[in-house]
């Protein structure tokens, strides 16, 4: 049976209210953790540990995410490194004459592949003037998502912690060693040789994203991971040495090049060199963001670019999880345990990680597929993801979960594999939809749908499913009564004809939605 985990209306309503209301601007103030981290429990049998919990719902986070809507995501108006400049030449010669000309020390770094340069800003540059030679742009800070504190403090109470079940929701759980061989992917991130191991540091980010690839929690293991430290000791970095590691990766083989970072502001140095790597076919995977917003970060916003949002361990949008229309797929990203320097173990929550596992899932499939290229096993992983939530593509999970079973299998005729993809209860109008989603390679022609919600039960008879399809049923319940008592329980089961599904472990969903009086 499928299991989806739902958190407490009252919670996540008051939560919700306190985003978007914020009359007294609390939550300016709210300190952001330390990272997207925390300490593993001594204990190891209590990571993934089910815990009873009830969902937030859609109309909570959707309104928490409206009213928390970040301009700058849309405008690509982030915040500007002070004191700097990025210059942009129309030719080589251009480009040669001012590294030739210009006065000693302003020059901070450059990319000769787009004849541009970081400079310190000054009254140098302002003499200039203008020139049709030279485009004046800036410099973006780039950084680590963090994760919203309640999410640290109080998420457990609302979200299943995904612990080290990773690979199992993402259909990757028969890894050996050699999935990952003779594919590098670049880690663009905080060092892999930090100076301290201290968990209230950033410095170990890069090791556990470089774990949820090739480790112990990661798709590939034998991938080789090849390392450019954009990101500094507290995980800051910008959009100019970004592309700049952008350019070098693709130079020294890469086939995916993992970002489990971003940034508000849109570079265009950072545009073309991610446009570069794409040209050459390589896969590009970014994190959507974990500001709640309705945009997603860059370099996750360029077209092109795997942009991955996050799930809880029932593959639960998280609200933190940035929506739009750029998200591509979801993955675990919350409580997902990793490495840390020192041979620590923690739990990393948000969508650096799940960008992580991806970009594992996609180096796997390069290794057992050698003639695909890292931007068309992009495209396969996005293609076979599980749906989950809304029935097809939306702006919270895009296509859904990324599947690697699903990609490996797509060429094995005979799999019928019928799955309740999502549940979905709308409180106000008394309604439970349920989506479902035919994730097998045959066509399941007359399949039977059946749910039942606040006592009521009914039937429907779709007249087909096409592999990959996905459509969604509802039915309406007694909103009022739901109320009284507290909430209103929900089931769903989709069945193909004669009992013919071959997985029907994911049949099945019962739940209780709690509602408020």
């Amino acid at each position: 049976m499928k299991n989806f985990r739902y958190g407490l209306w009252a919670f996540a309503l008051l939560m919700a209210l306190w985003w978007v209301i914020d009359p007294t601007g609390i939550r300016k103030k709210v300190k952001k953790t330390d990272s997207e981290l925390r300490v593993i429990p001594s204990k190891m049998g209590e990571v993934g540990a089910k815990v009873d919990k009830k969902s937030a719902g859609e109309l909570a986070t959707k309104e928490k995410a409206r009213g928390s809507f970040d301009g700058s995501m849309d405008t690509g108006s982030g915040d500007e490194i002070a004191g700097e400049k990025t210059l942009r030449f129309k030719d080589s010669a251009a480009y040669r004459r001012f590294l030739k000309t210009a006065p000693a020390g302003v020059v901070l770094d450059q990319i000769d592949q787009l004849q541009a340069v970081r400079v310190k800003d000054g009254e140098w540059l302002n003499s200039m003037g203008k020139s049709a030679e030279m485009e004046v742009g800036k410099n973006y800070y780039m950084g680590i998502p963090e994760v919203p504190a309640e999410v640290m403090t109080m998420g457990d109470s609302v979200y299943r912690v995904v612990g080290g079940d990773a690979l199992k929701m993402m259909g990757a759980d028969g890894v050996t060693a050699d999935w990952g061989k003779g594919v590098t992917v670049a880690l663009l991130d905080t060092s892999l040789s930090p100076t301290s191991t201290s968990l209230g540091s950033e410095e170990g980010h890069g090791t556990a994203m470089a774990s949820l690839i090739t480790g112990m929690g990661g798709a590939a293991p034998g991938a080789k991971i090849l390392e450019f430290a954009v990101l500094d000791a507290k995980g800051v970095g910008d959009s100019f040495t970004l592309a700049k590691a952008i350019y070098a990766a693709v130079e020294k083989g890469s086939k995916v090049i993992n970002l489990s970072l971003g940034s508000a502001g849109d570079s265009s140095v950072m545009r073309d060199a991610v446009a570069y790597a794409l040209g050459k076919n390589l896969a590009v995977v970014a994190a959507a963001g974990n500001e709640a917003v309705n945009r997603v970060a860059y370099p996750a916003a360029y077209d092109g670019v795997v942009a991955v949002g996050s799930v809880d361990g029932d593959r639960q949008h998280l609200y933190f999880s940035n929506r739009g229309a750029a998200v591509d797929v979801v993955a675990p990203g919350f409580a997902v345990v990793a490495d840390w320097p020192g041979g620590k173990k923690v739990e990393v929550s948000g969508t650096s990680g799940s960008t992580a596992l991806v970009s594992g899932a996609i180096a796997a499939l390069l290794s057992k597929e050698r003639g695909l290229t890292g931007k068309q096993a992009a495209e396969l992983v996005i293609r076979y993801a599980n749906d989950t939530g809304l029935a097809g593509v939306d702006d919270e999970t895009g296509m859904g979960v990324v599947n690697v079973q699903r990609v490996l299998e797509r060429n094995q005729r005979g799999i019928v594999d019928l799955a309740t993809a999502g549940v979905v209860v709308d409180p106000v109008n008394g309604k439970a939809t349920v989506a479902v989603q035919n994730r097998g390679t045959e066509t399941v022609n007359s399949p039977t749908i059946e749910i039942t919600a606040g006592g009521t039960t009914r039937k429907f008879y779709p007249g087909s499913l096409a592999p990959g399809q996905s459509m969604a049923e509802s039915l309406q319940f007694d909103a009022a009564r739901a109320k009284q008592e507290g909430g209103v329980r929900v089931g769903a089961n989709v069945e193909a004809p004669r009992g013919s599904d071959q997985r029907s472990g994911n049949d099945m969903w019962s739940g209780w939605f709690k509602m408020g009086k």
